[in-house]
């Protein structure tokens, strides 16, 4: 019985060192195949970009020519401008009133609005003082498209050129 236990300790002690399950028994990891060679791509040329355009310094407006200002005008001729302003605002107003807001776009489709060409086709007269140009155009008193500055949907800035005709000059009138 002694010989017998022996013989299968010995063979488990043979057995253990050579299995050796204290070692790692997994193999290490093969080393990763070589990259193949790259080739070297040429980079696409860049998009030429368009050319920027130059920049135009913006100027003040120019000022008015000597012999412009109010002073030289007359009290009628300051009466008729007054007159030819209030008429148009009076038009405008009008206008408003009727359809809920101020006429809209250039002066040519604010003036076309006010003979007719609106949801209403209400046509209003030509505010005295003011006529039309060829463009379809109400001009002041001087001939000069009146400049209609949409402030909101029920304010509206009317400023005529005054008599040197440019706009944004001492001798315009602003209402």
């Amino acid at each position: 019985m002694k010989v017998l236990a022996g013989t299968i300790a010995a063979l488990l002690l043979l057995g253990l060192v050579l299995w050796r399950p204290w070692e790692d028994a997994t193999p290490p990891p093969a080393p990763a195949p070589p990259a193949p060679p790259t080739k070297a791509t040429p980079k696409p040329p860049a998009p030429e970009l368009p050319p920027e355009p130059a920049v135009t310094p913006v100027e003040p407006p120019p000022a008015p020519p000597p012999g412009n200002d109010l002073s030289k005008l007359t009290k009628e001729d300051i009466q008729r401008i007054r007159d030819a302003v209030d008429n148009v605002e009076l038009t405008l107003r009008d206008y408003a009133v009727a359809l809920n807001g101020n006429p809209v776009g250039t002066n040519a489709e604010i003036t076309a609005a006010l003979l007719g060409d609106n949801a209403k086709q209400l046509k209003l007269d030509i505010p005295a003082g003011s006529t039309i140009n060829a463009a379809g155009e109400l001009c002041d008193p001087w001939g000069t498209a009146w400049f209609f500055h949409q402030l909101s949907a029920k304010k509206m800035e009317l400023r005529s050129a005054g008599p040197d005709r440019k706009i944004y000059t001492d001798d315009d009138f602003v209402r």
